[in-house]
């Protein structure tokens, strides 16, 4: 289709502002703190299957219609012309004969921009298949199987720098490092970039199976009951079930690793703790250090468990649609005229250009470039939109076209509301006041792993219209939006400068209302009042605890010590790239990168108590990112109401403002998230990370445990002390700093106490200020920084001395000093 020939400004309100200015810096919306950076489904059970409809070609295409009939698959639409439909749901994945859903990670060959490209994906699709699970029936709790081969047949090691990395052993020889259960890396083999600073290294080849949304065991299934067969693994199961030996399915196990010519089978046991959320979720690998690689290339897809809400009269008969969200780069090398797609010929295989702000990006739904849509009047349309990108996020909003092309938008109309049920695979909830619900915003915010379910009122339109679906996204190639303007911005938005972004954006899809395309399947509503009866509950240890009431208390909470969970995102003082004036890594979590971490000393993270109901307070450094925890959903604790001072009340601009359930939600600069959890059921080892996966990749999580107190002693985990957040192993000053630095982004009384931990010693003598001491040992970068207390008397004032605490404490002198000597450390010299 060619570029949008009516580039004119946004007219939205007589007090608009003007037009942006090019050149703004960040993802999507850097904003004072905010980041915004025809057929039914297809069947397919053969892992090594092709998704024709996976290509990038434009959906645009027309013709002039004869007078004598419409051509075949071909639409009339009311201005003569005849369209085709180019969207397609993904393929559905049937089960086996032995009910098991096949996956293979393989070369798959895709489109991007009119080039063939080849990278890493399943099953031969750009994205994926979508996995369905029935609604439970009889009572019977539902148990999802999924085999996973890697068909890759060797390793690709890669660095995700920019910068030579290098890899040497003890003994000073050349290594290729290897990664164990967990991830680890081996610290025999060390790997530095030119800089000296250590440089992350993976095997862009291995991978594993995350079923992202689920809320099942994170280790094993229990009960035995798998047979490795066929180059399929099983996995031991716990002490006590199978005498150790491998007969347990993997769970969501996204420790395990699956490396080339390997397989393994899970099982998802979705009802073990009660009947499991209703709603879309999906599945991507989740290998550390090469998921982002992975998922660009096509490695997701839908996995949509069944429930009440899809028989509900309104939806169940409504048209279904799903919007998986791509956004491969446009700058990579495409394979050659006649050369095959196989793994000696990856094109998406260079990490560095996945997060490159200069290399712009397209934007694919399905696997489409700008698909079509055909639709009859008055089609009432359930549209499930699954941000399955691995960076940037985007504003999404729907405007009526003046031509059946979306050539020319209709701002007088302006955007066209959709009403959100459903959140990250849960149903949306109505709040108690009423207020802001049905929640239906002008337009629509998605960050990396956001899930959101809308409906379209299809009463509203008539034959001969046509519905443009534009996108403003920071990293796009925006070329087909109303203006060539960068949608960037660096100061907080209005709605109205919101929409005007993304009109300044990318046509992302077309929708064309015709009486061509039948008799519509529903045309009323679903009654909103009931799809929210269906939304998890809200009442906690089995109705011992509101939610609501916590969220309440939390908020309220300004004694950091009274937070259970502290959870600072990219934490900087001074500058973003390597090491800042604190000595913290790139891509921390609480000034720790997972990569670096000691795991003698911290083999967790965090450790919690299986049960136990939590509040976490989560606030970002530096970029926003979106906080993504495994296994148990979060409730997002209410925004502060229009017209607060509040710096959180922006979150209004892109979120839901009243509590509700979510497993990703993006957190920014200049503003506070407060979450309320429940470690329900399950014990054992998970993670939770930011979900830009580039950032995940380079080391942006943490490696987490439930454990269960009447079977372990859950204090004593971290070298015989608690794992927590503001636990530290004793004289680990690093720690220490890094912890009281966290302590700061949420308490401004230890602000100071950080200021100081993180100034360097000075001097051939490594001196600090008077009551601290220069640490022995160095972080990261090589600098010893300052500790508040003392040693030795001289770390002291003159006034004081060094008590047996390690606390500089006053040292009067018994009495007067004489002539020519003074008190000092409390004796006369």
């Amino acid at each position: 289709m060619s570029s949008m020939q009516n580039r004119n400004k946004w007219i939205w309100t007589s007090s608009r502002v003007g037009r942006l200015a090019r050149g703004a810096v960040g993802f999507a919306l850097m904003v004072a703190g905010i980041s915004v950076g025809c057929s039914e489904s297809e069947s397919t059970s053969d892992p090594a299957g092709v998704d024709t409809a996976g290509s990038d070609t434009t959906g645009a295409d027309t013709t002039t219609a004869p007078d004598s009939a419409t051509p075949a698959g071909c639409f009339a639409l009311k201005d003569g012309t005849c369209v085709q439909e180019t969207f397609k749901n993904p393929p559905k994945l049937e089960p086996n004969a032995d009910g098991v859903h096949e996956l293979g990670l393989g070369p798959t060959e895709f489109m991007i921009d009119g080039k063939r490209h080849c990278g890493r994906a399943y099953n031969g699709m750009f994205p994926g298949p979508t996995i369905e699970t029935p609604a439970q029936k009889g009572g019977e709790a539902r148990k999802v199987r999924v085999s996973i081969r890697n068909k890759f047949t060797k390793d690709d090691y890669q660095s995700l720098s920019a910068q030579t990395c290098t890899c040497v052993d003890d003994m000073g020889m050349t290594c290729e490092p290897t990664h164990g259960a967990g991830h680890a890396m081996d610290m025999t083999c060390k790997c530095t970039l030119e800089d000296g600073r250590a440089c992350h290294f993976f095997n862009f080849n291995a991978t594993n199976l995350h079923a992202h949304g689920s809320h099942v065991r994170p280790d094993y299934a229990t009960g035995g009951g798998c047979v490795e067969a066929d180059g399929l693994d099983c996995r031991a199961c716990a002490s006590g079930e199978t005498d150790g030996k491998r007969e347990c399915y993997y769970a969501d196990d996204v420790l395990s690793r699956i490396e080339p010519g390997e397989g393994k089978q899970h099982r998802w046991d979705i009802d073990e703790d009660g009947v499991h959320h209703e709603g879309l979720q999906w599945y991507h690998p989740h290998i550390h250090g090469s998921t982002a690689i992975q998922v660009a290339s096509g490695a997701t897809g839908a996995w949509i468990v069944r429930g009440p809400v899809d028989e509900l009269p309104g939806i169940k008969d409504a048209k279904e649609r799903i919007f998986l969200i791509s956004t491969p780069p446009l700058t990579y090398e495409p394979l050659a005229d006649g050369q095959a797609c196989d793994e000696d010929h990856i094109t998406v295989n260079g990490f560095v250009t996945l997060g490159d702000t200069a290399q712009k990006q397209t934007n694919l739904l399905n696997g489409i470039r700008q698909p079509r849509i055909v639709t009859a009047p008055g089609q009432i349309e359930r549209w499930r939109f699954l941000h399955g990108a691995f960076l940037d996020e985007m504003t999404i909003a729907l405007f009526k076209g003046k031509d059946s092309n979306c050539e020319n938008l209709d701002f007088e109309a302006g955007p066209i509301a959709l009403t959100q049920i459903g959140r990250d695979g849960m149903t949306m909830p109505k709040p108690k006041d009423g207020k802001d619900w049905p929640f239906a915003p002008p337009y629509f915010f998605l960050s990396p792993g956001y899930r959101i379910d809308v409906m379209l009122d299809g009463s509203k339109f008539v034959d001969g219209d046509t519905l443009c679906m534009m996108s403003g996204r920071f990293l796009q190639a925006d070329e087909t939006g109303t203006t060539d303007i960068a949608v960037g911005l660096k100061e907080v938005p209005t709605v109205d400068q919101i929409l005007q972004l993304t009109t300044n954006g990318d046509l992302i899809a077309i929708v064309n209302v015709a009486a061509s395309a039948g008799t519509p399947t529903e045309t009323q509503l679903p009654d909103y009042e009931e799809v929210a009866k269906h939304t998890p509950s809200m009442m906690l240890q089995g109705g011992k605890l509101d939610a609501i009431d916590m969220c309440k208390t939390a908020q309220a909470q300004t004694d950091v010590s009274l937070i259970d969970q502290v959870s600072a995102l990219w934490m900087i003082f001074a500058v973003n790239e390597g090491i800042d004036g604190c000595g913290c890594p790139d891509h921390n979590i609480n000034c720790r990168n997972f990569e670096h971490t000691d795991r003698e000393k911290y083999p967790y993270d965090r450790v919690f108590n299986v049960g136990d109901v939590e509040h976490w307070r989560l606030a970002s450094g530096f970029d926003g990112h979106p906080f993504h925890i495994h296994i148990n959903p979060y409730l997002v604790c209410p925004l502060p109401p229009e017209g607060s001072e509040d710096p959180s009340v922006a979150g209004r601009l892109f979120e839901p403002p009243f509590a509700h359930w979510r497993d990703t939600y993006l957190v920014n600069l200049k503003r506070t998230v407060d979450l309320i959890t429940e470690y329900r059921a399950f014990t054992g080892n998970y993670v939770y990370h930011c979900h830009k996966l580039n950032h995940e990749d380079h080391g942006m999580m943490e490696l987490v445990r439930v454990c269960d107190p009447a079977v372990e002693s859950c204090d004593t985990l971290c070298d015989g002390h608690p794992c927590g957040w503001d636990q530290c192993a004793e004289g680990d000053t690093n720690c220490q700093r890094a912890t009281t630095f966290a302590r700061c982004f949420v308490d401004p009384a230890s602000c100071p106490e950080a200021a100081l931990r993180c100034k360097p010693c000075e001097g051939d003598d490594a001196t600090c200020p008077p009551d601290a001491y220069c640490a022995a040992d160095a972080g990261l970068d090589g600098e010893r920084r300052c500790v508040p207390g003392c040693l030795v008397d001289t770390d002291c004032s003159a006034a004081a001395k060094c008590g047996g605490a390690g606390e500089c404490v006053p040292a009067p002198c018994p009495g007067p000093c004489g002539p020519g000597t003074s008190c000092v450390h409390g004796i006369c010299k």
